[in-house]
């Protein structure tokens, strides 16, 4: 017998294999934490749209359009990120027609004096229906399916941008981000001989874009939960050397230590909360109006909510900047003494909040001829003035987004 052979027949012989016992039982898994466990950080799963469940009916020309599982929001049809246009289509003298085309656009509109500009963000063409045969007719109910597309692609930087919300604003111009769907009807046309001929029909819809964007995770309410989890906070340093409160010509000198919610993205509605230090000499935290033995300030930082709007045409470029809150200011612990000599280095800390007073209609977006952005400004003057028209060391812009949802927790 050969050694393969052999080796075959130990193989074979159930009484040389070795006993194996049963697996133990899979552990069970969960998300939820057990006795005496804590929950660090949730990522929840990413949800590309949601579907609304609201319908629209629009009769024209003798035509009708029916659209499906769309939001509501001040009688118009609002759309989502990613989202589909859905829906059903009865179009009118159907003997006549050729083909049906439905379009979905996008432009950014920009006046300019007499000009208007516009820019292209997205032109999405789908055939309805086509005529191949002179004897089909067209359908009587045709349904209508296109999408949103998440981003465009901007031809002038090469590059693709998130395609933004709708949006109209009359400062610091008038501007538009306008998305319409179109149904296009092509006729057969009449004989030579004909005095009437079949025209062409259209049918417009303005459809509002407006994804539902939420923080990644929610900010900590108190800052005494800097010790707990740091990472919850962030600190900026702003170092000021200015000389724009003091008529005499002396600096204003000292830090300021601004801590804020490291996720730096808000709901629109919530109450953002802060920690402030001023570390400088005593002369700074006096009222410049007085002497040595003055009053000292209430907070010689003022903070402010800034959403700021930058329309750029071909020539020009404008700013708006609007004021959507103000900080309010708690004095800390760290009081100042009544005698303190004017060379000494004093500090001061404020636990605060900060809440957007003003309503607003989408998050910020950012396109190369229109763009709007969200600031905590943390300023020495008040009040405040545009930022392009203070002085550089007077003031400084922490970006942040304030956004239209709240977080979610979907693991």
């Amino acid at each position: 017998m050969s050694g393969l052979e052999s080796l075959m027949a130990i193989i074979m012989d159930a009484t040389l294999l070795p006993d194996y016992s049963p697996s133990m039982p899979a552990p069970d898994y969960s998300s939820m934490p057990l006795p005496g466990e804590h929950c660090i950080q949730r990522t929840p799963r990413e949800i590309l749209y949601e579907h609304g469940n609201v319908s629209f009916s629009y009769q024209e020309n003798g035509m009708s359009l029916l659209l499906r599982g769309c939001r509501e929001e001040e009688g118009a049809p609002v759309f989502g990120y990613c989202s589909t246009v859905r829906g059903e289509f009865e179009p009118t003298d159907r003997e006549k027609i050729v083909s049906i085309v439905a379009k979905l656009e996008g432009h950014i509109f920009i006046k300019e004096g007499t000009r208007v500009s516009s820019t292209l963000l997205l032109s999405e063409q789908h055939t309805l229906w086509e005529m191949d045969d002179a004897e089909i007719l067209c359908p009587s109910v045709l349904p209508l399916l296109i999408h949103f597309p998440a981003n465009y692609w901007d031809k002038e930087n090469e590059r693709h941008i998130r395609l933004p919300p709708s949006y109209s604003i009359t400062r610091p111009r008038h501007a538009g981000v306008i998305y319409t769907l179109s149904i296009l009807l092509r006729k057969k046309r009449g004989s030579l001989f004909c005095l009437k001929t079949a025209r062409d029909l259209s049918m417009n819809v303005r459809l509002q874009y407006k994804p539902r964007v939420r923080p990644p995770r929610p900010a900590p309410i108190y800052f005494s939960s800097l010790k707990q989890c740091p990472d919850e906070w962030q600190e900026e340093i702003w170092s000021i050397n200015s000389d724009a409160l003091h008529s005499n010509g002396s600096l204003f000198m000292g830090k300021c230590y601004f801590f804020l919610p490291s996720v730096r993205v808000f709901l629109m509605s919530e109450t953002i909360p802060f920690h402030l230090s001023f570390c400088g000499s005593i002369s700074c935290l006096r009222s410049p109006e007085e002497d040595d033995g003055g009053e000292f300030f209430d907070g010689p930082i003022h903070v402010f909510l800034v959403r700021q709007t930058t329309v750029r045409g071909k020539h020009s470029k404008a700013v708006q900047e609007e004021i959507l809150g103000r900080g309010s200011l708690i004095v800390g612990d760290g009081a100042i003494p009544d005698k303190v000599p004017s060379q000494d280095t004093v500090c001061m800390s404020w636990d605060g909040e900060l809440r957007c007073e003003m309503s607003l209609s989408c998050s910020p977006f950012s396109t190369p001829v229109l763009e709007v952005k969200d600031y905590i400004v943390l300023s020495l003057v008040n009040p405040l003035r545009p930022m392009k028209m203070m002085e550089a060391d007077v003031h400084y812009a922490i970006p942040v987004r304030l956004v239209t949802h709240p977080w979610v927790d979907r693991s």
